[in-house]
């Protein structure tokens, strides 16, 4: 048998209380850092969003005369009560705000809701939405973006003209659709965040700025290449000559035709899209989602499996918005529509 080793001697852990200055400023620097890391990764859209939430939470807080950090189950459920029934505002939008609150609470102020009240006042928000539905109130929002079908994006892309503004749209839009993008990912790509695959099949799409977890989208080459993403992806990085792969890959581009340094915003991708579809003289009006759910349902009309649809998508396999764009072709499928196939 092999002679054991002599065993270490315990060491003392140190704790915190215990730290010397030196180590404690090195720690202070690594926080300050990592919160610097994170809101990179955090989509400008979701900051934008988040920043709005405070001030409405601000706003409220004065009217009831209690202190921002003041979150507690009676406050939050008022808060619910009064973007509901005085501001009327959405279900989505409340539960956004709620969330919000919550996160500017903890970065900011050090403030963690207790778990049970934000739970209550999220039943709360539950109970008023059943409520509207049972009184058959009008649905509140925007409503779901129209997708944006592979007929109405061959359209669109044969209208994209052939300058840099061209260019850049028409590789936007089919790359958008190929990796099921929201519009703030697409506004948070970088350049080292595609590369093409090794053995030459397409592209690795790496979607690191997303309001879920990150994901890697593998694009292949499409059969028409007018509508290929990564034809279209390869002549806007030619023609804008884009080398840094630190910067965004879709960049603003002056009226002279001059591409800008810098990238554009969630709001401009929704732009584009919704002007490449009026180009287009398409009757439906398409919006910076158009592309995500108009990829989910072609997918799926194509037959393919949702779990695969949910690796683009980044959706979970069983995600309620994922089912809802499954209904919107399933709907007319014999397996799953009872008149089909009975003798009407």
């Amino acid at each position: 048998m092999p002679t054991p080793l002599p065993a270490r001697p315990a060491q003392r852990v140190q704790l915190p209380a215990e730290f010397d200055d030196e180590l404690r400023a090195r720690l202070a620097a690594l926080d300050t850092a990592s919160d610097a890391h994170a809101r990179e990764q955090r989509p400008e859209n979701t900051v934008l969003a988040y920043r709005a939430d405070w001030k409405t939470w601000t706003k409220f807080c004065e009217q009831l005369q209690v202190p921002v950090t003041a979150a507690t189950r009676g406050t939050l459920r008022a808060f619910v009560e009064y973007l509901w029934k005085y501001e009327e505002r959405a279900y989505s939008t409340v539960d956004r705000k709620l969330a919000g609150v919550a996160v500017t609470l903890r970065q900011e102020y050090d403030v963690v809701i207790n778990k049970r009240d934000t739970k209550s006042a999220r039943e709360l928000l539950k109970d008023y939405r059943r409520q509207a539905e049972k009184d058959k109130e009008p649905a509140r929002g925007r409503g779901k973006a129209p997708a944006m079908r592979v007929d109405a994006l061959r359209q669109i892309v044969d209208k994209c003209g052939d300058d840099i503004f061209g260019v850049r749209d028409r590789a936007m839009l089919l790359l958008g659709f190929a990796i099921a993008a929201r519009r703030a990912e697409l506004a948070g790509l970088r350049l080292r965040n595609i590369v093409e695959d090794p053995d030459g099949n397409g592209l690795l799409v790496h979607v690191r700025v997303s309001k879920t977890d990150p994901r890697t989208v593998p694009v292949p080459y499409g059969t028409n290449p007018a509508t290929c993403p990564v034809r279209a992806w390869k002549t806007w990085v030619e023609r804008a000559q884009i080398t840094d792969p630190d910067r965004h890959a879709f960049r603003a581009i002056h009226a002279t035709g001059s591409v800008q340094p810098k990238g554009i915003t969630p709001a401009r991708v929704g732009d584009i899209i919704t002007a490449a579809g009026a180009r287009a003289r398409i009757e439906v009006l398409f919006t910076g989602h158009s592309v995500r759910s108009g990829m989910a349902t072609e997918a799926r009309r194509a037959k393919k499996d949702p779990k695969a649809i949910a690796q683009i998508t980044g959706h979970k396999p069983n995600s309620k918005v994922l089912h809802g764009y499954m209904q919107i072709v399933d709907q007319w499928d014999e397996d799953d529509n009872a008149l089909v196939g009975i003798g009407l």
